[in-house]
């Protein structure tokens, strides 16, 4: 009987499935980002309607189209789920909230480096309809992702919830607690997941190359840096560029002007990333809780399988949504 204890606490216990670990935390946290979101929208979305009696779409002519406070509170779910779940994984993993966001004193230089690459970034964004092009000679019809009312100042308000929200929130979960879960793949591995978990997060098909892209490069920085401040910065420039380029209408140029500021971008993104991978002589910094185990993680199977065994409820859910959206589209 005893044994049998004894077993069952090692396979579930302190030794076991449930023992704390920085890759079991980032599965985690991706997991429980992945499901919490919708639920939490839809119980928050369902009170207020209850309680002010609020329409959450209206029409126009043969079209409906959702209310301005029906969308703030899908945004604002969502980043108070994404902040929540990576809180949630960082205690799983006992580990300390600052190991995720600083490992050491950011130098400056990283962020004039995610500036530039942020620049150069935003000449990818026509991947995405390069990619949408392509779906579109199997029949598949995009439906643009709603936006609040940008009028007068509710552009300051949009700025803050689609802007600067997702770059504090998705920066900490995904660069901070995820990234950290994925550091057994190696560097390469990591980046490279790292962005395809937050190209597949996203769960549209208009959201996917370069969505791949900006996830990669931030992975990149954060690992170069040692902080995810620099990250947060770049997540904002891109979000914000977008929403102002969409208010004024700026969203096409003449060849003249598309040409230059294509050659600008071009050269920020390849300078960038050449400082980066073969300039930039910064060591990796190591973990500072538990460097036995950070050491033991970045060469240990095991934890491998143990990211993959907690975010596989987080992939499913991911690989369900984007197919849904796109057969929904055809």
């Amino acid at each position: 009987m005893d044994n049998k204890k004894s077993n069952k606490k090692q396979k579930f216990g302190a030794e076991g499935l449930l023992s704390p670990t920085v890759a079991k935390g980032g599965g985690l946290a991706y997991s429980v980002a992945s499901v919490v979101p919708t639920a939490l929208f839809l119980f928050v979305s369902l009170i207020l309607t209850a309680i002010t009696g609020w329409g959450t779409h209206t029409k126009v002519g043969e079209n409906s189209i959702p209310n301005d406070w029906y969308i703030y509170c899908s945004h604002l779910c969502s980043q108070a789920a994404f902040f929540l779940a990576a809180l949630m994984a960082i205690r799983f993993a006992r580990q300390p909230v600052k190991e995720f966001v600083v490992k050491q004193k950011c130098h400056w230089k990283y962020f004039v480096v995610a500036l530039l690459l942020q620049i150069g970034l935003l000449s990818l964004s026509s991947l995405n309809d390069l990619f949408l092009r392509f779906l579109e000679k199997f029949g598949y019809v995009n439906t643009p992702t709603p936006l609040p009312s940008m009028d007068g100042f509710g552009i300051v308000w949009v700025v803050i919830t689609v802007a600067l929200l997702p770059a504090v929130c998705e920066e900490f979960l995904f660069r901070g607690v995820i990234l950290d879960g994925l550091r057994s793949f190696g560097k390469v591995g990591a980046i490279l997941l790292c962005g395809g978990l937050f190209s597949l997060f996203h769960q549209n098909p208009a959201q996917t190359i370069y969505q791949f892209c900006c996830g990669a490069a931030f992975a990149l920085v954060a690992i170069k840096s040692g902080s995810i401040l620099p990250t947060m910065l770049s997540h904002f420039i891109n979000n914000a560029t977008i929403l102002l380029l969409t208010k004024f209408n700026a969203t096409e140029f003449t060849l003249p002007v598309f040409i230059t500021v294509l050659c600008v971008a071009s050269v920020c993104l390849i300078g960038s990333l050449i400082y980066l991978i073969f300039l930039d002589k910064n060591q990796e910094p190591k973990s500072t809780a538990h460097p036995e185990k950070q050491e033991e993680m970045r060469t240990n199977k095991a934890e491998r399988k143990n990211f993959a065994l907690f975010s596989v409820l987080g992939v499913a859910v991911c690989v369900i949504g984007w197919v849904s959206m796109l057969l929904a589209g055809l």
